[in-house]
């Protein structure tokens, strides 16, 4: 008899509304495995902010049972209005595992944390074995948009309490990253090892996305590449102003091709129009013909601002799986390291538009360094970020646990 898994993704994205996705692959990867799989999931796309056509949804055909849930719409990411939307899921899903046969194993993505409070919570309660997966540090990146010193500390001191015990609660520990699992380690004393899975990206999704397409690009252009949000945590403007002190070196072919929209798109293309460098902003574009164009590109730029707690992130894994050499900013230790133990880009200061310069500078002079960079990131993404091979160590993990 197959072992009964329970699988729940509060920021689940079925295949229309996003082509990879973490939950989803692992979904499959469990129903592989030979498990009879359920995922409780919200009613609530956190992407758009909008509510879900469950009518649709029940046409979605897939190998596990897919149960969507009520949850209250909420506008902004940091408001009061989104954490009364995540007490009520929790709620919601509280009820649900109450009417439901007791599952063998129980996988709850970390935040939302009243949702993974009140499911460890349940699970302690009535012996259910359950591993949470970490996918962000809450309230550390609540505390980085919000930093007041003393101020903040008291304000999220419920939310460090409340993480806190979700991470002691868990059976086993997961995370998108070494650094998340040292983190609910930290507070657990049953999982003596945890582990990390990158969020990665599906190797053949993107050979299929990407497969007859092209992109035009003139041989006497130097592409820059960014992929994902347009907000507060990525600094796009000290690239603008790296590409800008080039252009004053007589550096005058740089594109900076910027792929993604978010609330500061607005106030990027002004300032890019100010500062009188190439940009090109192209909005939300499909998977496919975003990678095609990021494979294009000759560097792609990782500029998270420097007290930004993110650590193995989503864009990371699809610059891998492009090939191309990454400019870091992030001051991720464990991303840090794996650019220089790879030697498949140049990590520089936060901040330092004169080091991002320089770095953008040497690689722009160096074809062979480029070459070599990007070989080196794709050996990168086939060791580390290829889901078809990391995801299935959570199967090792669960065989351990059940």
């Amino acid at each position: 008899m197959k072992k009964d898994i329970l699988l729940i993704a509060n920021y689940w994205h079925f295949e229309f509304e996003k082509k990879s996705s973490r939950y989803r692959t692992m979904a499959d990867v469990l129903c592989d495995g030979g498990y009879e799989v359920e995922v409780v999931s919200s009613s609530f796309r956190h992407q758009n902010k909008t509510q879900r056509d469950l009518e649709f949804i029940k046409t979605i055909e897939s190998p596990y049972k897919m149960t969507l849930l009520k949850e209250p719409d909420y506008k902004k990411n940091i408001s009061l209005q989104r954490i009364y939307s995540h007490h009520c899921f929790a709620k919601e899903v509280v009820k649900y595992l109450e009417g439901r046969k007791k599952p063998d194993l129980i996988i709850c993505s970390v935040p939302s944390l009243p949702v993974g409070s009140a499911v460890t919570k349940f699970a302690n309660a009535n012996g259910i074995k359950i591993i949470i997966d970490i996918q962000d540090l809450w309230p550390e990146a609540f505390k980085m948009a919000l930093n007041i010193p003393v101020v903040s500390d008291i304000l999220f001191s419920p939310m460090m309490l409340q993480a806190n015990k979700i991470y002691s609660r868990a059976d086993r520990v997961m995370a998108v990253s070494q650094t998340y699992v040292d983190r609910g380690l930290s507070q657990n004393t049953k999982d003596d090892k945890g582990l990390a899975v990158f969020i990665g990206t599906d190797s053949r999704l993107v050979a299929e996305a990407t497969e007859g397409k092209s992109v035009e690009k003139p041989d006497n252009e130097f592409w820059v590449g960014y992929i994902g949000a347009l907000g507060h945590s990525y600094d796009i403007k000290l690239i603008i102003d790296a590409i800008k002190l080039l252009n004053n070196k007589g550096i005058s072919n740089i594109l900076f091709k910027i792929m993604g929209e978010g609330v500061l798109l607005d106030e990027f293309k002004e300032y890019a129009k100010a500062q009188q460098v190439n940009c090109e902003f192209t909005g939300f574009i499909e998977y496919g013909d975003m990678m095609t164009a990021l494979g294009a590109c000759d560097v792609a730029v990782n500029p998270i601002v420097g007290k930004s707690v993110a650590s193995i992130i989503n864009k990371v894994s699809d610059y891998a799986m492009a090939g191309v050499p990454v400019i870091n900013t992030q001051n991720s230790p464990e991303y840090r390291k794996l650019i220089d133990d790879y030697n498949c880009g140049i990590n520089c200061e936060s901040g330092n538009a004169q080091s991002v310069a320089d770095a953008i500078e040497r690689i722009y002079n160096d074809v062979e360094l480029k070459k070599q960079m990007g070989e080196n990131s794709s050996r990168l993404a086939n060791e580390r970020f290829d889901r078809n091979i990391t995801y299935k160590n959570i199967i090792s993990l669960i065989e351990d646990v059940i």
